[in-house]
């Protein structure tokens, strides 16, 4: 039993690790040594429990994911039965809010998408899409209740793509080109404000498609001035 529990706790111990030096450096820069190192373990004990660096990299990209999820949830616990579809929406936008900016700093799973959108790695293509299948079928199903059951599935994807990307706009990289949040801490305050903003402004956006997924309102015809008048 304790040797047991100590093996356990070495794997644990070596899941952390990982995380963190994944986090900070990236698949590529990351080592085994440095990952044994902060660990306290030899590398035949990571070999042992995780075969590779490569298999590390794909168990700490679960593992991180995970607890963030944990930390954040899609939606609170004490989230109201009764809660409209705009309501489960919000909850979704503050986690991933949350997320991506974790009182100044994005969480474990955030930074480790960072490095595999600027230097992908090529190893966590599948588990990256099954960790966040849960999450997208979660504001799929928000967008759907809020536009329809009619509306087609570009329709959906795209309204999904939008909301995404406002929520983006908290990264690292992305917040120095946007004078709002530039130089501004991001703390619980400033996440409610974007959240209420983005639901609001999408809400709106959304009630376009929600008659049988067609736009309500067709754009103003363009009037060609001709030459001379």
């Amino acid at each position: 039993m304790a040797t047991m529990r100590r093996g356990h706790a070495t794997r644990q111990g070596l899941l952390e690790a990982a995380c963190e030096v994944f986090a900070d450096k990236g698949y590529w820069e990351a080592t085994v040594a440095e990952i044994c190192q902060i660990a306290r373990a030899n590398i035949a004990a990571l070999n042992y429990y995780f075969g590779d660096k490569a298999s590390a990299y794909r168990e700490a990209w679960q593992y991180a994911f995970d607890q963030g999820i944990q930390a954040h949830p899609l939606e609170p616990a004490d989230t109201p039965a009764s809660a409209n579809p705009a309501e489960r929406l919000h909850a979704h936008v503050t986690s991933l809010l949350i997320r991506m900016n974790d009182d100044g700093r994005p969480t474990r799973f955030e930074r480790m998408r960072i490095w595999e959108i600027t230097r992908p790695s090529g190893v966590i293509d599948d588990v990256d899409r099954e960790v966040r299948e849960k999450s997208r079928q979660h504001m799929l199903t928000c967008l759907r209740d809020l536009i329809g059951s009619k509306v087609s599935t570009e329709v959906l994807q795209l309204c999904e793509a939008s909301i995404l990307a406002q929520c983006r706009m908290v990264l690292p990289f992305n917040r120095r080109d946007l004078q709002l949040v530039a130089s501004r801490r991001i703390d619980a305050s400033v996440i409610k404000m974007l959240a209420d903003h983005i639901v609001a402004f999408s809400v709106a956006g959304l009630s376009i498609y929600a008659t049988g997924g067609k736009a309500k309102h067709k754009p103003a015809p363009v009037t060609r001035r001709t030459r001379g008048k």
